[in-house]
Protein backbone atom coordinates (compact mmCIF):
# COMPACT_ATOMS: atom_id res chain seq x y z
CA UNK A 1 0.00 0.00 0.00
CA UNK A 2 2.92 2.28 0.97
CA UNK A 3 4.23 1.59 -2.79
CA UNK A 4 1.20 3.07 -4.04
CA UNK A 5 0.61 5.45 -2.62
CA UNK A 6 4.34 6.66 -3.19
CA UNK A 7 3.43 5.95 -6.69
CA UNK A 8 0.60 7.96 -6.94
CA UNK A 9 1.93 10.85 -5.08
CA UNK A 10 4.74 10.65 -7.88
CA UNK A 11 1.70 10.92 -10.63
CA UNK A 12 -0.41 13.73 -9.01
CA UNK A 13 3.51 15.73 -8.34
CA UNK A 14 4.47 15.34 -11.90
CA UNK A 15 1.15 15.90 -13.61
CA UNK A 16 0.36 18.84 -12.38
CA UNK A 17 4.26 20.18 -13.17
CA UNK A 18 3.70 18.69 -16.77
CA UNK A 19 0.06 20.99 -16.70
CA UNK A 20 1.69 23.91 -15.63
CA UNK A 21 4.18 23.72 -18.39
CA UNK A 22 1.83 22.66 -21.14
CA UNK A 23 -0.05 26.24 -19.77
CA UNK A 24 2.89 28.08 -20.20
CA UNK A 25 4.14 26.65 -23.01
CA UNK A 26 1.19 27.15 -25.53
CA UNK A 27 0.55 30.89 -24.05
CA UNK A 28 3.65 31.70 -24.75
CA UNK A 29 4.25 30.28 -27.88
CA UNK A 30 1.09 31.54 -28.98
CA UNK A 31 1.76 35.12 -27.75
CA UNK A 32 5.24 35.05 -29.48
CA UNK A 33 3.13 33.74 -33.01
CA UNK A 34 0.74 36.58 -32.61
CA UNK A 35 3.11 39.20 -32.36
CA UNK A 36 4.82 38.12 -35.33
CA UNK A 37 1.78 38.08 -37.25
CA UNK A 38 0.69 40.80 -35.91
CA UNK A 39 4.06 42.75 -36.82
CA UNK A 40 3.76 41.46 -40.71
CA UNK A 41 0.33 42.56 -41.29
CA UNK A 42 1.29 46.32 -39.30
CA UNK A 43 3.92 46.10 -42.27
CA UNK A 44 1.24 44.87 -45.19
CA UNK A 45 -0.84 47.45 -44.11
CA UNK A 46 1.77 50.34 -45.23
CA UNK A 47 2.41 48.18 -47.98
CA UNK A 48 -0.93 48.20 -49.19
CA UNK A 49 -1.68 51.66 -48.70
CA UNK A 50 1.05 52.52 -50.58
CA UNK A 51 -0.05 50.73 -53.54
CA UNK A 52 2.39 47.75 -53.06
CA UNK A 53 5.44 49.94 -52.22
CA UNK A 54 7.66 51.13 -49.32
CA UNK A 55 6.77 54.45 -48.41
CA UNK A 56 9.31 56.38 -50.16
CA UNK A 57 10.22 54.21 -52.69
CA UNK A 58 9.41 54.80 -56.33
CA UNK A 59 8.64 51.17 -57.53
CA UNK A 60 7.15 51.35 -61.04
CA UNK A 61 4.72 48.31 -61.59
CA UNK A 62 5.98 45.48 -64.36
CA UNK A 63 4.33 45.52 -67.56
CA UNK A 64 1.51 43.02 -67.59
CA UNK A 65 2.36 42.17 -70.85
CA UNK A 66 5.85 40.47 -70.14
CA UNK A 67 5.35 38.87 -66.93
CA UNK A 68 8.35 36.11 -67.67
CA UNK A 69 10.66 39.09 -66.95
CA UNK A 70 12.04 39.63 -63.32
CA UNK A 71 14.13 42.52 -64.05
CA UNK A 72 16.79 43.22 -61.36
CA UNK A 73 16.38 47.12 -61.95
CA UNK A 74 12.39 47.38 -61.13
CA UNK A 75 12.89 49.64 -58.76
CA UNK A 76 13.85 53.23 -60.08
CA UNK A 77 17.04 53.86 -57.87
CA UNK A 78 16.83 52.97 -54.64
CA UNK A 79 15.93 53.83 -51.27
CA UNK A 80 18.93 55.84 -50.24
CA UNK A 81 18.88 57.71 -53.19
CA UNK A 82 15.20 58.07 -53.06
CA UNK A 83 15.83 59.83 -49.50
CA UNK A 84 18.72 61.81 -50.58
CA UNK A 85 16.55 63.24 -53.23
CA UNK A 86 13.94 63.77 -50.80
CA UNK A 87 16.06 65.60 -48.42
CA UNK A 88 17.35 68.38 -51.10
CA UNK A 89 13.82 69.00 -52.35
CA UNK A 90 12.91 69.46 -48.45
CA UNK A 91 15.74 71.57 -48.09
CA UNK A 92 15.11 74.17 -51.24
CA UNK A 93 11.59 74.07 -50.49
CA UNK A 94 12.07 74.79 -46.60
CA UNK A 95 14.71 77.53 -47.56
CA UNK A 96 11.64 79.22 -49.29
CA UNK A 97 8.58 78.03 -47.36
CA UNK A 98 6.71 79.99 -45.19
CA UNK A 99 5.43 79.71 -41.41
CA UNK A 100 1.64 79.15 -43.05
CA UNK A 101 2.89 75.99 -45.75
CA UNK A 102 4.40 74.95 -42.95
CA UNK A 103 1.33 74.46 -40.89
CA UNK A 104 -0.53 72.85 -43.84
CA UNK A 105 2.20 70.61 -44.51
CA UNK A 106 2.23 69.19 -41.00
CA UNK A 107 -1.28 68.68 -40.77
CA UNK A 108 -1.43 66.82 -44.17
CA UNK A 109 1.39 64.67 -42.54
CA UNK A 110 -1.10 64.40 -39.37
CA UNK A 111 -3.54 62.91 -41.44
CA UNK A 112 -2.12 60.00 -43.57
CA UNK A 113 -3.15 56.67 -42.02
CA UNK A 114 0.33 55.38 -42.26
CA UNK A 115 2.16 58.46 -40.44
CA UNK A 116 1.87 56.60 -36.75
CA UNK A 117 3.57 53.22 -37.95
CA UNK A 118 6.32 55.12 -40.53
CA UNK A 119 7.83 57.20 -37.33
CA UNK A 120 7.76 53.97 -35.57
CA UNK A 121 10.04 51.88 -38.69
CA UNK A 122 13.82 51.99 -38.31
CA UNK A 123 15.51 53.47 -41.25
CA UNK A 124 16.88 50.10 -42.62
CA UNK A 125 13.41 48.70 -42.46
CA UNK A 126 13.27 49.14 -46.48
CA UNK A 127 16.60 46.89 -46.68
CA UNK A 128 15.42 44.50 -44.06
CA UNK A 129 12.14 43.54 -45.56
CA UNK A 130 11.63 41.52 -48.80
CA UNK A 131 8.07 41.38 -50.59
CA UNK A 132 6.17 41.59 -53.78
CA UNK A 133 2.82 42.80 -55.07
CA UNK A 134 0.50 41.54 -57.77
CA UNK A 135 -2.55 43.73 -58.77
CA UNK A 136 -5.31 42.09 -60.54
CA UNK A 137 -8.59 43.30 -62.21
CA UNK A 138 -11.95 42.33 -61.02
CA UNK A 139 -11.94 39.38 -63.87
CA UNK A 140 -9.13 38.34 -62.18
CA UNK A 141 -6.69 38.83 -65.28
CA UNK A 142 -3.83 40.76 -64.06
CA UNK A 143 -3.30 44.41 -64.18
CA UNK A 144 0.01 45.10 -62.48
CA UNK A 145 2.59 43.14 -60.50
CA UNK A 146 6.32 44.21 -58.97
CA UNK A 147 8.76 41.93 -57.69
CA UNK A 148 11.69 43.65 -57.49
CA UNK A 149 12.19 43.24 -53.75
CA UNK A 150 12.09 39.96 -53.56
CA UNK A 151 14.50 37.30 -55.33
CA UNK A 152 13.02 33.77 -54.68
CA UNK A 153 9.33 34.11 -56.46
CA UNK A 154 9.24 34.90 -60.29
CA UNK A 155 6.78 36.85 -62.13
CA UNK A 156 4.78 33.76 -63.04
CA UNK A 157 4.90 32.93 -59.16
CA UNK A 158 3.42 35.60 -58.10
CA UNK A 159 0.42 35.93 -60.88
CA UNK A 160 -0.34 32.45 -59.82
CA UNK A 161 -0.35 32.84 -56.20
CA UNK A 162 -2.76 35.66 -56.23
CA UNK A 163 -5.11 34.51 -58.77
CA UNK A 164 -5.24 31.11 -56.64
CA UNK A 165 -6.14 33.26 -53.53
CA UNK A 166 -8.85 35.10 -55.77
CA UNK A 167 -10.07 32.49 -56.79
CA UNK A 168 -10.10 31.09 -53.19
CA UNK A 169 -11.86 34.12 -51.99
CA UNK A 170 -9.18 34.33 -49.27
CA UNK A 171 -7.88 38.08 -48.16
CA UNK A 172 -5.68 37.50 -45.67
CA UNK A 173 -3.42 34.55 -44.18
CA UNK A 174 -0.14 32.99 -45.23
CA UNK A 175 0.87 31.33 -48.32
CA UNK A 176 3.59 29.05 -47.78
CA UNK A 177 6.17 31.33 -45.94
CA UNK A 178 4.64 34.50 -47.13
CA UNK A 179 1.70 36.98 -45.10
CA UNK A 180 -0.38 38.54 -47.62
CA UNK A 181 -3.16 40.79 -47.38
CA UNK A 182 -5.84 41.78 -50.31
CA UNK A 183 -7.16 45.15 -50.44
CA UNK A 184 -9.63 46.74 -52.86
CA UNK A 185 -8.32 49.41 -55.66
CA UNK A 186 -10.49 51.11 -57.95
CA UNK A 187 -9.41 48.99 -60.34
CA UNK A 188 -9.51 45.52 -58.91
CA UNK A 189 -7.91 43.72 -55.90
CA UNK A 190 -4.28 44.53 -54.76
CA UNK A 191 -2.12 41.52 -53.34
CA UNK A 192 0.65 42.25 -51.10
CA UNK A 193 2.70 39.09 -50.10
CA UNK A 194 5.47 39.80 -46.92
CA UNK A 195 8.30 37.56 -46.96
CA UNK A 196 8.15 35.99 -43.12
CA UNK A 197 10.90 32.74 -43.24
CA UNK A 198 12.90 34.32 -40.99
CA UNK A 199 10.56 35.21 -38.31
CA UNK A 200 8.81 32.08 -38.60
CA UNK A 201 12.30 30.17 -38.62
CA UNK A 202 12.28 32.29 -35.02
CA UNK A 203 9.22 31.06 -33.96
CA UNK A 204 9.79 27.20 -34.61
CA UNK A 205 13.65 27.62 -33.02
CA UNK A 206 11.92 29.15 -29.87
CA UNK A 207 8.84 26.45 -29.62
CA UNK A 208 11.54 24.09 -30.50
CA UNK A 209 13.90 25.13 -27.41
CA UNK A 210 10.73 26.23 -24.79
CA UNK A 211 10.11 22.51 -25.26
CA UNK A 212 13.63 21.29 -24.79
CA UNK A 213 13.74 23.38 -21.94
CA UNK A 214 10.56 22.15 -20.56
CA UNK A 215 11.35 18.31 -20.92
CA UNK A 216 15.26 18.36 -18.90
CA UNK A 217 12.77 20.56 -16.17
CA UNK A 218 10.35 17.82 -16.00
CA UNK A 219 12.99 15.22 -16.00
CA UNK A 220 15.05 17.18 -13.06
CA UNK A 221 11.28 17.82 -11.24
CA UNK A 222 11.09 14.29 -11.80
CA UNK A 223 14.07 13.10 -10.64
CA UNK A 224 13.58 15.60 -7.12
CA UNK A 225 10.19 14.18 -6.34
CA UNK A 226 11.72 10.55 -7.08
CA UNK A 227 14.45 11.06 -4.51
CA UNK A 228 12.09 13.30 -2.15
CA UNK A 229 8.94 11.41 -2.09
CA UNK A 230 9.98 8.51 0.72
CA UNK A 231 11.04 11.15 2.95
CA UNK A 232 7.33 12.74 2.03
CA UNK A 233 4.89 9.93 2.83
CA UNK A 234 7.30 9.11 5.85
CA UNK A 235 4.84 10.10 8.46
CA UNK A 236 2.18 8.14 6.47
CA UNK A 237 4.10 5.03 6.22
CA UNK A 238 5.20 4.99 9.90
CA UNK A 239 2.01 5.63 10.88
CA UNK A 240 0.64 2.77 9.24
CA UNK A 241 3.16 0.29 9.95
CA UNK A 242 2.31 1.50 13.62
CA UNK A 243 -1.38 0.87 12.64
CA UNK A 244 -0.56 -2.93 11.26
CA UNK A 245 1.36 -4.04 14.22
CA UNK A 246 -1.01 -2.94 16.64
CA UNK A 247 -3.76 -4.88 15.43
CA UNK A 248 -1.30 -8.22 14.54
CA UNK A 249 -0.31 -7.95 18.10
CA UNK A 250 -3.92 -6.79 19.52
CA UNK A 251 -5.10 -10.17 17.54
CA UNK A 252 -2.50 -11.99 19.26
CA UNK A 253 -3.08 -11.03 22.61
CA UNK A 254 -6.60 -11.15 22.29
CA UNK A 255 -6.71 -14.72 21.25
CA UNK A 256 -5.07 -15.53 24.68
CA UNK A 257 -8.09 -14.59 27.13
CA UNK A 258 -10.70 -15.49 24.29
CA UNK A 259 -9.66 -19.28 25.16
CA UNK A 260 -9.56 -18.95 28.67
CA UNK A 261 -13.05 -17.64 28.38
CA UNK A 262 -14.48 -20.00 26.28
CA UNK A 263 -12.23 -22.64 28.43
CA UNK A 264 -13.59 -21.23 31.54
CA UNK A 265 -17.70 -21.63 30.12
CA UNK A 266 -16.86 -25.44 28.63
CA UNK A 267 -16.02 -25.96 32.49
CA UNK A 268 -19.20 -24.37 34.11
CA UNK A 269 -21.06 -26.33 30.90
CA UNK A 270 -19.59 -29.27 32.66
CA UNK A 271 -20.79 -28.97 36.40
CA UNK A 272 -23.72 -27.12 35.79
CA UNK A 273 -25.28 -28.23 32.14
CA UNK A 274 -25.65 -25.82 29.45
CA UNK A 275 -28.04 -22.49 29.96
CA UNK A 276 -28.70 -19.41 27.78
CA UNK A 277 -25.94 -17.22 29.42
CA UNK A 278 -23.00 -19.98 28.65
CA UNK A 279 -24.48 -20.08 25.25
CA UNK A 280 -24.53 -16.67 24.89
CA UNK A 281 -20.77 -16.54 26.05
CA UNK A 282 -19.60 -19.27 24.10
CA UNK A 283 -21.03 -17.60 20.86
CA UNK A 284 -19.79 -13.74 21.77
CA UNK A 285 -16.47 -15.76 21.98
CA UNK A 286 -16.64 -17.25 18.81
CA UNK A 287 -17.81 -14.05 17.12
CA UNK A 288 -14.62 -11.97 18.35
CA UNK A 289 -12.17 -15.10 17.74
CA UNK A 290 -13.63 -15.14 14.17
CA UNK A 291 -13.29 -11.09 13.78
CA UNK A 292 -9.59 -11.17 15.06
CA UNK A 293 -8.95 -13.61 12.98
CA UNK A 294 -10.39 -11.72 9.63
CA UNK A 295 -8.62 -8.16 11.06
CA UNK A 296 -4.81 -9.99 10.95
CA UNK A 297 -5.33 -11.74 7.67
CA UNK A 298 -6.31 -8.22 7.23
CA UNK A 299 -3.23 -6.76 8.08
CA UNK A 300 -1.36 -9.71 6.98
CA UNK A 301 -2.82 -8.55 3.23
CA UNK A 302 -2.16 -5.24 3.27
CA UNK A 303 1.67 -5.95 3.83
CA UNK A 304 1.76 -6.83 0.42
CA UNK A 305 2.07 -10.81 0.55
CA UNK A 306 5.24 -11.56 0.12
CA UNK A 307 5.54 -15.10 0.40
CA UNK A 308 2.38 -15.79 -2.14
CA UNK A 309 2.61 -18.27 -4.01
CA UNK A 310 1.26 -18.17 -7.62
CA UNK A 311 0.58 -21.13 -9.94
CA UNK A 312 -1.80 -21.78 -12.73
CA UNK A 313 -4.92 -23.65 -12.51
CA UNK A 314 -8.39 -23.82 -13.40
CA UNK A 315 -10.40 -20.59 -12.64
CA UNK A 316 -13.47 -21.75 -14.06
CA UNK A 317 -13.31 -25.18 -11.78
CA UNK A 318 -12.48 -23.38 -8.82
CA UNK A 319 -15.40 -20.72 -8.91
CA UNK A 320 -17.82 -23.70 -9.48
CA UNK A 321 -16.62 -25.66 -6.58
CA UNK A 322 -16.09 -22.66 -4.12
CA UNK A 323 -20.38 -21.27 -5.42
CA UNK A 324 -21.83 -23.97 -5.78
CA UNK A 325 -22.56 -25.00 -1.79
CA UNK A 326 -23.69 -21.65 -1.42
CA UNK A 327 -26.72 -22.65 -3.66
CA UNK A 328 -28.48 -24.53 -0.81
CA UNK A 329 -28.18 -21.16 1.31
CA UNK A 330 -29.50 -19.26 -0.68
CA UNK A 331 -32.46 -21.51 -1.37
CA UNK A 332 -33.01 -21.84 2.10
CA UNK A 333 -33.47 -17.90 2.37
CA UNK A 334 -35.98 -18.43 -0.29
CA UNK A 335 -33.34 -16.81 -3.07
CA UNK A 336 -32.80 -17.99 -6.56
CA UNK A 337 -28.87 -18.58 -7.15
CA UNK A 338 -27.89 -19.09 -10.51
CA UNK A 339 -24.10 -19.44 -11.87
CA UNK A 340 -23.08 -18.28 -15.51
CA UNK A 341 -19.44 -19.81 -15.84
CA UNK A 342 -17.08 -19.81 -18.94
CA UNK A 343 -15.42 -23.32 -19.02
CA UNK A 344 -11.57 -23.57 -19.52
CA UNK A 345 -10.45 -20.40 -18.11
CA UNK A 346 -6.93 -20.78 -17.13
CA UNK A 347 -5.20 -18.30 -14.46
CA UNK A 348 -2.18 -18.14 -12.60
CA UNK A 349 -2.78 -16.76 -9.38
CA UNK A 350 -3.16 -17.90 -5.86
CA UNK A 351 -5.92 -20.44 -5.75
CA UNK A 352 -6.82 -20.53 -2.41
CA UNK A 353 -7.12 -17.00 -2.01
CA UNK A 354 -9.38 -16.58 -5.00
CA UNK A 355 -11.43 -19.29 -3.62
CA UNK A 356 -11.65 -17.21 -0.34
CA UNK A 357 -12.49 -14.16 -2.47
CA UNK A 358 -15.34 -16.29 -4.17
CA UNK A 359 -16.70 -17.58 -0.75
CA UNK A 360 -16.51 -13.32 0.44
CA UNK A 361 -18.57 -12.45 -2.42
CA UNK A 362 -21.16 -15.06 -2.38
CA UNK A 363 -21.24 -14.62 1.75
CA UNK A 364 -22.16 -10.89 0.95
CA UNK A 365 -24.49 -11.53 -1.60
CA UNK A 366 -26.73 -13.89 0.40
CA UNK A 367 -26.64 -12.05 3.35
CA UNK A 368 -27.78 -8.74 2.07
CA UNK A 369 -30.57 -9.90 -1.43
CA UNK A 370 -33.74 -9.15 -0.83
CA UNK A 371 -35.78 -12.17 0.16
CA UNK A 372 -37.52 -13.65 -3.35
CA UNK A 373 -34.91 -11.95 -5.31
CA UNK A 374 -31.96 -13.68 -7.56
CA UNK A 375 -28.38 -14.06 -7.22
CA UNK A 376 -26.25 -14.20 -10.00
CA UNK A 377 -22.51 -14.97 -10.81
CA UNK A 378 -20.82 -14.89 -14.15
CA UNK A 379 -16.85 -15.34 -15.00
CA UNK A 380 -16.34 -14.44 -18.69
CA UNK A 381 -13.00 -14.07 -20.46
CA UNK A 382 -12.88 -10.32 -22.08
CA UNK A 383 -9.65 -10.26 -23.90
CA UNK A 384 -6.90 -11.46 -22.12
CA UNK A 385 -8.63 -11.15 -18.34
CA UNK A 386 -10.82 -12.91 -16.58
CA UNK A 387 -14.04 -10.91 -15.17
CA UNK A 388 -16.09 -12.44 -12.03
CA UNK A 389 -19.66 -10.48 -11.46
CA UNK A 390 -21.82 -10.75 -9.05
CA UNK A 391 -25.22 -9.64 -9.40
CA UNK A 392 -28.35 -9.05 -6.13
CA UNK A 393 -31.08 -7.01 -5.81
CA UNK A 394 -30.70 -4.80 -2.37
CA UNK A 395 -32.13 -1.99 -0.40
CA UNK A 396 -30.77 1.18 0.87
CA UNK A 397 -28.37 1.99 -1.92
CA UNK A 398 -28.06 5.08 -4.23
CA UNK A 399 -27.72 4.75 -7.81
CA UNK A 400 -24.37 5.17 -8.86
CA UNK A 401 -20.65 4.54 -7.87
CA UNK A 402 -20.75 2.05 -4.63
CA UNK A 403 -17.31 2.20 -3.65
CA UNK A 404 -17.75 3.17 -0.03
CA UNK A 405 -18.52 -0.34 0.16
CA UNK A 406 -15.11 -1.26 0.35
CA UNK A 407 -13.79 0.61 3.15
CA UNK A 408 -13.32 -1.41 6.54
CA UNK A 409 -16.05 -2.18 8.93
CA UNK A 410 -18.67 0.19 6.91
CA UNK A 411 -22.37 -1.62 6.75
CA UNK A 412 -24.97 0.42 5.01
CA UNK A 413 -27.43 -0.97 7.25
CA UNK A 414 -27.21 -1.32 10.82
CA UNK A 415 -30.32 -3.06 11.50
CA UNK A 416 -29.89 -5.57 8.32
CA UNK A 417 -26.34 -6.23 9.55
CA UNK A 418 -26.87 -7.21 13.46
CA UNK A 419 -29.15 -9.19 11.87
CA UNK A 420 -26.76 -11.04 9.24
CA UNK A 421 -23.89 -10.87 11.59
CA UNK A 422 -21.45 -9.42 9.16
CA UNK A 423 -17.96 -7.52 10.39
CA UNK A 424 -18.17 -5.02 7.81
CA UNK A 425 -14.32 -5.86 6.62
CA UNK A 426 -15.43 -9.22 3.94
CA UNK A 427 -15.62 -6.73 0.77
CA UNK A 428 -12.34 -5.03 1.91
CA UNK A 429 -10.23 -8.14 2.10
CA UNK A 430 -12.02 -9.03 -1.02
CA UNK A 431 -10.19 -5.99 -2.88
CA UNK A 432 -6.81 -6.67 -1.13
CA UNK A 433 -7.03 -9.78 -2.65
CA UNK A 434 -7.97 -8.52 -5.84
CA UNK A 435 -5.17 -5.98 -5.39
CA UNK A 436 -2.50 -8.95 -4.38
CA UNK A 437 -2.97 -10.43 -8.09
CA UNK A 438 -2.51 -7.04 -9.53
CA UNK A 439 -6.81 -7.06 -10.24
CA UNK A 440 -9.61 -4.22 -9.94
CA UNK A 441 -12.60 -4.60 -8.40
CA UNK A 442 -15.84 -2.09 -8.17
CA UNK A 443 -19.10 -2.10 -7.02
CA UNK A 444 -21.76 0.13 -8.26
CA UNK A 445 -26.26 0.19 -9.15
CA UNK A 446 -27.61 1.53 -11.74
CA UNK A 447 -31.14 1.83 -10.20
CA UNK A 448 -30.30 1.95 -6.66
CA UNK A 449 -32.05 -1.12 -6.58
CA UNK A 450 -29.63 -3.52 -7.17
CA UNK A 451 -25.89 -4.00 -6.50
CA UNK A 452 -23.51 -5.03 -9.42
CA UNK A 453 -19.34 -6.18 -7.98
CA UNK A 454 -16.86 -6.79 -11.23
CA UNK A 455 -13.71 -8.04 -10.35
CA UNK A 456 -11.31 -7.63 -13.09
CA UNK A 457 -8.20 -10.23 -12.43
Amino acid sequence: MIARLRKKFILIAMGSVVLVLIVLMGVINTANFIKVNQSADEMLQILSENNGSYPGEDQPKEDPGAPGDNPADDVAGNPAENLANDSTDNSADDSTSNPADDAADDSDKSTDPGSSRHRDLSPETPYEIRYFSVELNQDGTLSSVNTGKIAAVSTEEAVSMAQALMEKGKTSGYEGSYRYLASETKDGTLYVFLDCTRDLSSVREFLSTSLLTSLCGILAVFLLVFALSRKAIRPIAESYEKQKQFITNAGHEIKTPLAIIDSCTEVIEMEQGKSKWTEGIRGQVHRLSALTQSLVALARMDEGLPDLKMEEFSLSDAVTETLEPFALLAENGGRHFSLEIQPDIRYTGNEMLLRQLCSILADNAIKYALPGSEIRFTLKKKGKHPVLVSENAAEGLKAGDQSILFDRFYRGDASRSSETGGYGIGLSMAQSIVTAHGGKIGAGSEDGSSLTITVQL
